[in-house]
């Protein structure tokens, strides 16, 4: 594990707003699902909101790595380095 992912990882299990942007998460997908909820399976529905899940923590520790090494760059310019 690399020194970036060790930070998300602290930062994704300690921070409120991390936890708020995951209540946001939960609550869109099962906006999304909620139509196709009644019409599938339980198994099919629990495949699919995983699936979202994973898609979506993908993206997210993707942005936070990306975002975190700009800010990084962004610093060492703006000190002159």
């Amino acid at each position: 594990m690399d020194k970036i992912e060790e930070i998300y990882r602290n930062i994704m299990q300690e921070t409120v707003a991390f936890r708020e942007q995951r209540v946001k998460l939960e609550s869109k997908v099962e906006a999304v699902l909620k139509e196709e909820k009644d019409s599938i399976s339980v198994q099919a529905y629990e495949l699919q909101r995983d699936s979202f899940y994973e898609v979506a923590m993908i993206a997210e520790e993707g942005g936070f790595k990306l975002g975190f090494q700009y800010a990084v760059q962004l610093m060492a310019e703006c000190c002159g380095r």
